[in-house]
């Protein structure tokens, strides 16, 4: 039976502003609904194929609690403010041990269509995980739901100080309200997709620095994020005019210039008229994606001032790019299971982010990354697969429900393309390609520099990949004219000198496997990804 609270006035816990990360504030019961009233809402919100798919895998076990808590975090300036979230509490009739899921959820705009509002599909995956077995926690991120501010978006350390801090808040809930039987048995799993696998991933970075007490992480399953903001998805937007959601980049911008606040001097220097104007309130939290990018012109760099646009491509130390490389998150070893999926007609978030991601990784020493493409579908096509994929590996490893590999690998007899296609996928998930044909296939060097169309090769990085010496040669009209530097996927610089006409030889023995960026500074700007395998 539904249970609403439209005017909360109790709260079961409630502190003072200030005190520790992750204490909880206020909490307010939302709702309480049946297994048949989640599987509705389920029927709602997906299409004929991924409701028949995702019906095999959901077990409809119990009745499910929604409780708002609003808890203290930090912004991205780190100083203290208010977050809000969801804890989806499976309802037991006695003291039960079960695993907590942290759910980030995708792009969102209107402040009112964070999870903690209960709409749209996103709440609803909170529902489903918390009906099968498990304490379902799912953050706003800062700035969004009942959160103050404006919410910076593609910020990984808010990202992740959000959804950790929400994790102990959630934790703090279970262990000392009232009348709650549900209990953490200790492990975690993270799962996320679009802008929400961009915050598992540094949400997984984060516990392996800071674990939050009593909670292990096991898996963490991504789904075609933008972990690769200053290569791979910065390319490929500037790679299509007609890029399908023009309103990400001002969103991204206008979030960053709140943290780092050298974005820009004022808005006329970024966009024209009348767009310099609208920005500030179409961002306000108020309108939806698709409402904002009804108000931009399909052709998004129109709405640009060019010289601004033309220094955010090629300039490698402006300030927006700085940034994004500040966001990427490919610059880490996961230390814990880490799936990266994807489709392979993403028109939003280029798939090469997820292949990139992976070669970074096991340079780096991972042997726990895995990833895989899962059909050729549309960016909100794939979702569902990715969630449901998640579902099952998380099923597998908790034992919470059956395994439901092998009911997958029936599917490929089903008359329905798209599951065929999934369960096809699904199978060669457990198989990640090899570095080696990453490598052969030089994936990085045709889409990751930055050269100005009419100076095209006149930088020359060879070879590439390296893994003792790298020639760095440049065409010789620019001898006297260019400093040549080196610098890591972090922005710091190992290396510079002046480019005198001779062949400059990099010794890159002692640098540890990974992407690196040659950087050429002068009378033009050029630059060109380096890998350093060993």
């Amino acid at each position: 039976m539904k249970r609403f609270l439209l005017f909360p006035v109790t709260l079961l816990l409630c502190f003072q502003l200030s005190g520790q990360r992750g204490t909880i504030v206020s909490t307010f019961p939302m709702a309480t609904l049946s297994p048949e009233e989640i599987m509705l809402n389920l029927k709602n919100n997906l299409d004929g194929t991924a409701y028949t798919l995702a019906g095999l895998f959901i077990y409809q076990k119990y009745s499910v609690t929604a409780v708002k808590v609003i808890y203290k975090t930090i912004n991205g300036k780190g100083q203290p403010t208010t977050a809000s979230g969801v804890v989806f509490l499976p309802v037991v009739n006695k003291t039960t041990r079960l695993p907590v899921l942290s759910y980030l959820h995708g792009t969102l705009t209107r402040k009112t269509d964070a999870p903690s509002y209960l709409t749209g599909i996103e709440s609803v995956i909170g529902w489903i995980m918390a009906m099968d077995g498990y304490i379902s926690v799912l953050p706003d991120y800062i700035g969004l739901g009942d959160g103050p501010g404006l919410h910076p978006y593609h910020h990984a350390a808010t990202e992740a100080s959000a959804s950790v801090d929400m994790l102990k808040a959630a934790m703090q809930y279970c262990n000392s309200a009232p009348d709650i039987k549900a209990k953490p048995n200790g492990s975690l799993y993270l799962e996320g997709y679009s802008q929400g696998g961009h915050a598992a991933l540094a949400t997984q970075e984060e516990l392996q620095r800071n674990p939050v007490p009593g909670l292990i992480l096991q898996k963490t399953v991504a789904g075609s994020g933008a972990y690769s903001l200053s290569l791979v998805q910065k390319n490929f937007v500037f790679d299509h005019a007609d890029y399908a959601s023009p309103s990400f980049l001002p969103y991204l911008l206008l979030g960053y210039q709140e943290v780092y606040g050298n974005m820009y001097g004022n808005l006329n220097q970024v966009f024209v008229q009348p767009y310099s104007t609208a920005m500030p309130g179409l961002f306000d939290g108020s309108l939806t994606v698709n409402e904002i990018n009804l108000q931009l012109p399909a052709q998004w760099q129109s709405m640009f001032n060019p010289t601004y646009l033309w220094n955010l491509r090629y300039s490698y130390l402006h300030p927006v790019n700085s940034a994004l490389r500040k966001n990427d998150l490919i610059n880490w070893k996961p230390q814990s299971d880490l799936h990266l999926y994807y489709c392979t007609c993403d028109e939003l978030v280029d798939n090469n982010n997820s292949l990139l991601a992976y070669l970074s990784f096991i340079l780096k020493g991972s042997n726990r990354v895995t990833t895989a493409p899962l059909g050729p579908f549309k960016h909100a096509e794939c979702a569902p697969f990715v969630m449901l994929l998640a579902k099952v590996k998380f099923d597998c490893d908790s034992h919470a429900n059956p395994c439901g590999i092998n009911l997958l690998s029936l599917l490929k007899s089903d008359t329905d393309d798209e599951l065929v296609q999934f369960s096809q996928a699904m199978e060669e998930s457990y198989q990640a390609p090899a570095v080696e044909d990453l490598l052969q296939d030089n994936i990085l060097a045709s889409y990751l520099s930055q050269e100005i169309p009419q100076e095209k090769n006149k930088l020359h990085v060879y070879p590439n990949p390296a893994n003792d010496i790298v020639n760095v040669q440049l065409s010789s009209e620019m001898a006297g004219k260019a400093i040549i530097s080196l610098f890591d996927m972090q922005g710091r610089r190992i290396r510079e000198e002046n480019y005198t006409g001779n062949l400059m030889i990099i010794d890159v023995k002692p640098l540890p496997a990974g992407i690196y960026k040659v950087v050429v500074s002068g009378d033009i700007n050029l630059s060109q990804t380096l890998v350093v395998s060993k």
